[in-house]
């Protein structure tokens, strides 16, 4: 069955179950869905929202087994989302009055871990740009990420445990954080890209096999699989590229104009509400400088702007001017603003 739409999901009884966590061979089957079809994340999270919806009716399935069942037949019928809804919507209401009041009595008796939907991703695992604009993503870790125009990427829920392992659909640039314990994976269908700390961008089609790696800074390995096993193929320095396909049967790193890289990187900003520091770290990134601050109260303030192929002196302009101060540069990458 093909999965346009959040309608199909929730259609499709074993993708219920998962939602609901009461088979293990459907909760593997839609993670392992999830991670090879990232462009399809979107329709399970609508659908799985709408699910969570019921929340309390899924969190009192141990005391009304029968909710769940009539909850799944509802969601289960193939009509439209307002006919749905509309007899779907009263059945809960009908079952809500008895949940709430053994949801306590339970939750009183029973001191145990509220896990609610066992969601493929939270909202925090998962980052998608949209049609128009790249997307920026400060991650946990203190690592950073730009998403490219319709990029996909899904975070691992056990980031940061042993590894920080995700997997991208796209176009997308890391500026990672050092950390020399806990490695640094992108999962690109066959081929997985490792760094500590480095920053590279990759570009991936994952429906032909196809991959880019530029490295900007530090190292990265790519390693292939086959079968269950990962095999190194590469070893990147920086300014080097290399590209992988199924065509390709000869490897060879290539140096690349580290001028066109950061042109792309700061091709479009965009802030909005920002706090200045964040700002100012990410301008750092997009522009290759330093940028030190005199009045540690000027990272207080927030911002809002928008660039495109805007200058660093453009940008720092605008900046400056939002917030009552001057900048200058102590030599081509060092900026001070006071």
């Amino acid at each position: 069955m093909e999965f346009n739409s959040s309608d199909d999901f929730i259609e499709d009884e074993s993708f219920v179950d998962y939602c609901l966590n009461i088979n293990e061979t459907h909760t593997t089957f839609w993670k392992d869905y999830a991670i090879k079809n990232p462009e399809k994340i979107q329709y399970m999270e609508e659908a799985a929202e709408r699910i969570e919806n019921l929340q309390l009716l899924l969190l009192a399935e141990k005391l009304k087994p029968q909710a769940v069942s009539s909850l799944k037949k509802y969601l289960n019928k193939k009509r439209s989302r307002t006919y749905l809804w509309r007899y779907a919507l009263p059945a809960a209401a009908a079952l809500l009055v008895f949940t709430a009041v053994t949801f306590v009595i339970y939750r009183l008796q029973n001191r145990v871990e509220d896990t609610g939907l066992a969601r493929f991703s939270a909202h925090k695992y998962f980052y998608q740009a949209g049609p128009t604009q790249r997307k920026a993503i400060n991650l946990w870790d203190g690592s950073f990420v730009i998403l490219e125009k319709n990029a996909a990427l899904y975070i691992d829920s056990t980031f940061g445990q042993t590894d920080r392992s995700m997997h991208l659909s796209g176009v997308a640039y890391f500026k990672v954080a050092k950390d020399k314990t806990h490695p640094f994976k992108v999962y690109t269908n066959d081929y997985v890209t490792t760094a500590v700390g480095t920053a590279f961008k990759l570009a991936a089609n994952n429906s032909l096999k196809k991959l880019k790696v530029e490295l900007e800074e530090g190292k990265v390995t790519i390693a292939k699989r086959k079968g269950k096993l990962w095999n190194l193929i590469a070893t990147l320095n920086p300014k080097e590229s290399v590209s992988f396909g199924d065509r390709l049967k000869l490897l060879q790193t290539e140096r690349f104009s580290l001028r066109n890289f950061n042109n792309w990187k700061a091709q479009e900003i965009i802030f909005k509400d920002a706090p200045l520091n964040e700002v100012l770290l990410q301008l750092e990134i997009y522009y290759n400088v330093a940028i030190d601050v005199e009045d540690s109260d000027v990272g207080k303030e927030t911002f809002n702007g928008t660039f495109r192929h805007d200058s660093i002196k453009s940008v720092m302009e605008m900046l400056c001017f939002s917030v009552n101060k001057h900048y200058k540069f102590t030599d081509p990458n060092h900026i001070v603003i006071y």
